[in-house]
């Protein structure tokens, strides 16, 4: 059985941890005060009575912590991460899904359809100021669909196309920036997403397949 301060420990540790709006912390911060403020309870006659009245102010700051961290999560756009949520991180992700999302729509999804990669990075020569790295992946269950133009959150995007079985992975490359998001991986609304960046270049890879599968391309892509 696990003890009441540990349980508390183990439930801060078991969220996951996202970045509160300036309202969400000032609400949480007036709230707080309230709480402190309460006048102080009659102390009670009988040890249990005494155990069940702390139990019951921790219970309340547990269940607030986790109402908190619920809000938090559902203002940040559902996105998760094995790191620290930035609001930059949030709304790239969020922006990033909305794209995925819209290239699978009929007629979006390929500018240029081709599994050769020499015919698709030279493809953007002209097009774009930036030089994708284009990797036939069909021998490791990844084939290369091809290419096209995107525009995401303010940035002009070569976008590589791969498939895995079913599945489409979309590859985002813009020019590397101050300020850009850290390097990690993300979920948000069932989508899985990795970050990173190599040569002065930031991508960004998106599908509806498992992380393991994206991982898994993201490490034959980058070899």
């Amino acid at each position: 059985m696990i003890k009441r301060p540990d349980l508390s420990k183990a439930i801060r540790e078991a969220l996951p941890v996202y970045e509160a709006s300036p309202a969400l912390e000032a609400w949480a911060r007036d709230e707080a005060r309230k709480f402190d403020n309460e006048p102080a309870r009659p102390v009670v006659a009988s040890r249990r009575a005494s155990r069940a009245g702390l139990w019951s102010n921790s219970s309340w700051r547990i269940a607030a912590g986790l109402v908190i961290a619920a809000l938090a999560g559902w203002g940040a756009g559902s996105v998760q991460s094995s790191a620290r949520v930035s609001s930059a991180s949030s709304e790239t992700a969020n922006a990033l899904v909305d794209t995925h999302i819209r290239s699978l729509l009929p007629g979006h999804l390929l500018d240029v359809v081709s599994t050769d990669r020499h015919t698709v990075k030279p493809w953007f020569a002209g097009k774009t100021d930036i030089a994708p790295a284009v990797v036939d992946l069909a021998a490791s269950g990844f084939p290369l669909l091809g290419g096209r133009l995107d525009y995401v959150d303010g940035h002009s995007a070569a976008a590589l196309v791969y498939g895995r079985r079913q599945h489409t992975i979309n590859v985002f490359v813009w020019r590397s920036a101050p300020g850009d998001p850290p390097a990690g991986s993300f979920s948000v609304r069932g989508y899985s997403l990795l970050h990173w960046t190599k040569d002065g270049l930031t991508y960004w890879a998106v599908t509806d397949a498992s992380p393991a599968d994206l991982q898994a391309f993201r490490d034959v892509y980058t070899k």
